[in-house]
């Protein structure tokens, strides 16, 4: 097969990619669902964004262990009907206890917690030749914002005349998995080594030393730029008052389409940029967050603040995906992703809380939403200086 692209193998990735960020939907809907269950306390409600995270990092941990059992098609087809649990029982909001919809939302996890790692071990099958393997996977991290703006977008109109329906819309899920499952490549577990021996990447230094420590990097990069998406909102409407739900919405988007410009792009700066990409899209991520602690009065400086935060996140994805088949080849390719997105998941779960109680002890009030960005702020920093001795010191010339 030589340098050749499986097309075929494409095609059933981006249907994979499409729709691997729906549960973004429900961030947009949180308030009307919050509305159904008035008698409950709203901390209590949000806990169905948290639990895609939690379930996430729990599972995160196993996929790499789960491929040398099982073909990773079967493993992204697992994940989906999970999925499609979910928006049933979702659908069923209002005559179900809310303690049934924070359980579900952990159904989501399955799909949060191997989306990565499943692209990355298609892709090597999927791809021969490791610079057009790194394009595309920028493309196919694009597909997945592109789907997750579509999901967002599509769910607020339909949840309009009622909020539920708009889980209607994970129906997609079913036309996906019939076609995957006559698209997606059979690619061997990788116990058998058969991702490893197809990709002949060249080996970096540092192995699954330098996997934990990209993760745990990664794990404090998510938690402080998670504060954009949790307090975007109130920052507008309550503490500035610049702008109405409209307009906090529009923000949280923002993130994701600085993600689709980060996948489109990707190939196109990363030759550029070399070892110093993860630093340099860090460094936009420090400006990104800039932004809400030192102007105050415009609400499209916070637009500009989400899309730079979201292009350093999606940017930053697809680089790892393709730095990690070099420093963890082969059967070691899932364990290392799985640490990988392990961590990514618990900086979500834990931003909540973590920035919370800092801004509680530097600003006397863990609610002050000035103080969370600055507190935010100010550990982006510490992650943007300390990405060059983890990225670009050390590493081979690109």
């Amino acid at each position: 097969m030589g340098n050749a692209i499986n097309k075929k193998s494409l095609a059933g990735i981006a249907i994979f990619c499409a729709a691997a960020m729906s549960t973004n939907m429900t961030m947009g809907i949180l308030a009307l669902i919050m509305q159904t269950y008035s008698n409950v306390s709203p901390v209590t409600v949000q806990s169905v964004l948290v639990g895609p995270a939690l379930g996430g990092t729990v599972f995160a941990f196993f996929v790499g262990n789960l491929n040398k059992r099982f073909a990773a098609k079967k493993l992204v087809i697992f994940a989906q009907c999970a999925l499609l649990l979910y928006a049933v029982l979702f659908f069923m909001g209002g005559k179900v206890p809310i303690g049934v919809l924070i359980a579900a939302s952990a159904l989501a996890g399955f799909n949060q917690g191997s989306s990565n790692t499943l692209l990355g071990i298609l892709m090597i099958d999927a791809v021969k030749d490791n610079q057009k393997r790194d394009s595309l996977i920028g493309i196919m991290s694009a597909v997945m914002n592109i789907g997750g703006v579509v999901f967002t977008t599509l769910g607020g109109i339909v949840a309009a005349g009622r909020w539920q329906n708009a889980y209607l819309l994970f129906g997609y899920y079913i036309l996906a998995i019939v076609l995957e499952l006559f698209l997606l490549p059979n690619v061997e577990p990788e116990g058998k080594d058969a991702p490893g021996k197809a990709a002949a990447v060249p080996v970096e230094k540092g192995g699954m030393g330098k996997v934990w420590a990209i993760s745990i990097h990664y794990f404090f990069f998510f938690l402080w730029l998670y504060v954009f998406g949790t307090n975007c909102s109130e920052y507008i409407i309550n503490t500035y008052k610049i702008g109405g739900s409209a307009e906090g919405g529009v923000a949280a988007s923002c993130v994701t389409i600085g993600g689709i410009f980060a996948g489109i792009l990707f190939g196109f700066y990363t030759r550029i940029l070399g070892k110093y990409t993860v630093p340099c899209l860090m460094g936009l991520s420090v400006i990104g967050l800039a932004i809400p602690v030192f102007i105050h009065g415009s609400v499209f400086g916070i637009y500009a603040a989400g899309i730079l935060l979201g292009f350093a996140m999606m940017g930053a994805n697809p680089y790892i995906i393709s730095y990690m088949q070099k420093i963890a080849p082969g059967a070691k390719y899932g364990k290392a992703m799985s640490i990988f997105v392990g961590f990514m998941n618990a900086g979500m779960v834990v931003a909540i809380y973590v920035i919370a109680f800092l801004t509680k002890l530097f600003f006397g009030d863990g609610a002050y939403v000035p103080g969370k960005f600055t507190v935010a702020f100010v550990g982006d920093i510490i992650v943007f200086i300390t990405s060059f001795f983890i990225y670009a010191f050390g590493q081979k010339k690109e």
